[in-house]
């Protein structure tokens, strides 16, 4: 756990950096929120490789229970930044199975002007995994992705997404590849 905690300190000093930063532009700042559904495929040296594809689309090295949610905050036009969020809990037979993952993910548009602009972005994540009685798995990830976003009309943004992480600790060298289609509602 002691080695997660710089990486949240760095995503929340890059959280609370991107929050000033809004709050200095004027009314033009926009925030996005959404979902996407997708495929994400976990490959490790020795184990079989799995892919899952989901609606909402999943994420991490236990993608199966991780539907994610993300809100964009634009730090200028060209700089998104961007957390991510995943929790599923499920109780039965008096065990209960918790996932947490969160991600933040800093993206650089090409062309934020334009209606259509392609991007490219670097993340890091955490995943922890916990069962009533049994010990928790958990470890951070990083890595990056490469995009497409475009904006319908003034309320809906569209993107096609492929990604590339890696995962350290209790997924020690796990790689994870997504490819996803993004909807988001702009605000």
């Amino acid at each position: 756990m002691r080695a997660v905690m710089p990486y949240f300190a760095t995503v929340g000093v890059l959280l609370l950096a991107g929050r000033s930063t809004l709050a200095a532009q004027a009314p033009k700042t926009t925030a996005e929120i959404g979902t996407s559904v997708g495929v994400t495929i976990l490959s490790q040296s020795g184990f079989n490789t799995q892919t899952h594809i989901g609606v909402p689309g999943g994420v991490g090295p236990i993608s199966v229970f991780s539907p994610m949610l993300y809100a964009s905050f634009f730090a200028s036009p060209s700089l998104m930044v961007e957390p991510q969020v995943s929790f599923s809990s499920t109780s039965s037979g008096g065990t209960t199975d918790t996932f947490f993952w969160f991600a933040g993910q800093v993206a650089y548009l090409f062309t934020p002007h334009q209606t259509g602009s392609p991007y490219l972005a670097v993340n890091g994540a955490f995943q922890t995994a916990s069962e009533t009685g049994s010990t928790s798995v958990s470890g951070p990830g990083f890595g990056g992705a490469v995009g497409y976003r475009f904006k319908v009309k003034s309320s809906l943004a569209i993107r096609l997404d492929g990604r590339y992480r890696r995962w350290f600790s209790d997924f020690a060298d796990l790689n994870e590849i997504g490819f996803s289609l993004g909807l988001g509602a702009i605000f």
